[in-house]
């Protein structure tokens, strides 16, 4: 399997900031001083699986909330509004959103963050800066560009801020997507280090600290993940610091990446297609990464270096794309993952322990998209998100009292299968609800391609759809076929979706699939030949040495 050309890519993750600020018209509140908006409390719109969706619409005229995060002393949230280059905060109990305008015209603004003090500071893709919103009043700060040099000629790169990170000891970190490289601010001074990251504009994206005080990022264009130790980092330099490419054998796939100016290249291996945000596990042993150009997101265990890739349920086209695009990625205290699925118009949350992805849909805008892009964590078990075609600020929170659920039972969880081969598993949908209420559920499959509809595989479920009442079980039969699946191992998401559906029920089923039998007598024959010549090698050599004694 091929990736497009590096450039073409890199164009792309760009183009996918700029464009949203660009294709709509900005409007500036007075001065530095702070708009007051008040906006009524959002209305609940789903009330299911222990979740309910509510949502509060920017002031007029404010557009494209595109970060967002949460002051975890106040509870207050705060956002950044591409459209109308402004800083926004809701104040959950009220309702209120107040508005501070950014000194400097379309600035676009990627990222915020709020440090340990309450300070907010933000990133300035456009203006190159690094903006700190404190006691009301908006600061800026230049960050360094670096300097390339090209054919003998010093040309200057600005940083290209994206992503924000406070961290201890008043220090602020910035990642740079032009420049490709990875800053820390010290505000004491207001002075900057710039750390180069070793692979040729790898366009970093994501960047999340572990317990031991170092960082992993994602590099979006060059298909790879990365590791910092801040004691050996070196001002200018890329000491410290290594880039490399996950290896999953069932889904590896090479590319030609640039690695100059002037258009060299080398082939390389990943299996990391356009790696996005990231998080590290409450153990610190697992990364857990979005593809932001797919329906998948990842699991790369630190220890052992493997990497697994997960599925969400499929789009079905319903607002026109094929594929959901996992964007934002956070994680809880108890391990569970929560990612913003940009094009599949929902909130996924994923329990890796039990195997489960539970996915809610975000309404909006007379049935089009609301595109929720990037998530934080808030108080009390409450997920804040960004809609940033739906121009409003969206907060999923545990519901209380009854409420229904599906659970999703599989005859076995792991599947194992040759190629080509037909199997068949059972499973048992079970519908926890009041006795009135009737669901029509259902059945689907996804895995392996980018848009996660089966490729190489198909699969047949019998029957298609149950009708379930109140708290009902019942049964369907999955016929899986594998037409032309490589081996390898393969986690496959299977999902009972009700109708008219709010929330989507998932389990993953693990598929081990097996080369044909004409292969498995070579690989066994092939095997056999190397064990005997290994034997005979080594009985030659032992005799010699007697012989030689």
């Amino acid at each position: 399997m091929k990736k497009p050309h590096a450039p073409k890519r890199r164009i792309f993750f760009t183009i996918l900031f700029l464009l949203t600020v660009y294709s709509i018209p900005s409007i500036f509140s007075p001065g530095g001083r702070f708009v007051l908006a008040s906006v009524a409390s959002g209305v609940p719109e789903i009330n299911q699986s222990g979740y309910r969706v509510v949502q509060y619409p920017l002031p007029k005229g404010s557009t494209t909330p595109f970060a967002i995060a949460v002051d975890n002393k106040t509870g207050n949230v705060w956002f950044v509004e591409q459209g109308s280059n402004q800083i926004g905060m809701l104040d959950p109990s009220s309702g209120v959103i107040r508005e501070y305008s950014i000194p400097t015209a379309s600035s676009t603004p990627t990222a915020i963050a709020v440090d340990s003090f309450g300070n907010v500071w933000f990133s300035e893709l456009s203006s190159n800066r690094l903006g700190e919103l404190k006691d009301g009043v908006i600061t800026e700060f230049d960050v360094p560009s670096s300097s390339e040099e090209i054919q003998g000629h010093s040309t200057p790169q600005s940083c290209g801020p994206t992503e924000v990170v406070p961290r201890a000891q008043d220090r602020i970190w910035v990642v740079c997507i032009f420049s490709n490289e990875i800053d820390e601010f010290f505000p004491a001074n207001e002075t900057f280090q710039s750390f180069e990251l070793p692979v040729f504009l790898s366009g970093p994206a994501g960047l999340v600290f572990d317990k031991s005080g170092n960082f992993w990022f994602t590099a979006a264009d060059a298909e790879m993940i990365g590791h910092g130790i801040v004691s050996e980092l070196k001002n200018g330099t890329s000491s410290g610091i290594t880039e490399f490419a996950p290896i999953n054998k069932t889904y590896v796939f090479s590319f030609k990446e640039t690695t100059s100016y002037l258009g060299s290249t080398k082939t390389v291996e990943s299996s990391l297609p356009t790696p996005s945000g990231i998080g590290i596990s409450p153990d610190g042993n697992t990364l857990w990464i979005s593809e932001h150009v797919d329906s998948s997101f990842d699991s790369y265990n630190i220890q052992t270096g493997s990497l697994d890739r997960y599925w969400t349920s499929q789009t079905d086209d319903q607002y026109g794309y094929s594929v959901s695009l996992p964007n934002g990625l956070v994680i809880n205290d108890n391990g569970t993952v929560w990612i913003a699925e940009h094009y599949g118009n929902k909130i996924a949350e994923f329990d890796p322990y039990a195997g489960t992805l539970t996915e809610y849909l975000v309404p909006c805008c007379n049935s089009s998209i609301a595109g929720p892009y990037t998530l934080t964590l808030g108080q009390n078990g409450t997920v804040w998100f960004v809609e940033i075609v739906g121009n409003a600020i969206g907060e999923l929170i545990p519901a209380t009292g009854n409420f229904p659920t599906l659970d999703i039972e599989l005859g076995r969880q792991l599947l194992t299968a040759k190629s080509p081969s037909t199997t068949s598993i059972p499973l048992r949908i079970v519908q926890h609800a009041s006795s009135n209420q009737s669901d029509l559920v259902s059945l689907e499959i996804s895995g392996v391609s980018g848009t996660g509809i089966l490729s190489g595989a198909s699969a047949v479920f019998e029957p298609p759809t149950l009708e379930l009442s109140g708290t009902q079980s019942a049964t369907s039969e999955l016929d899986l076929t594998i037409q032309a699946l490589k081996p390898g191992i393969y986690d496959l998401t299977v999902s009972a979706k009700p109708a008219p559906y709010g929330v989507i029920y998932s389990t993953i089923m693990k598929l081990e699939v097996f080369p044909p039998q004409n292969e498995i007598f070579t690989y066994t024959v092939l095997i056999g030949v190397t064990a005997s010549c290994a034997i005979l090698a080594f009985h030659f050599f032992r005799v010699r040495r007697k012989r030689s004694r």
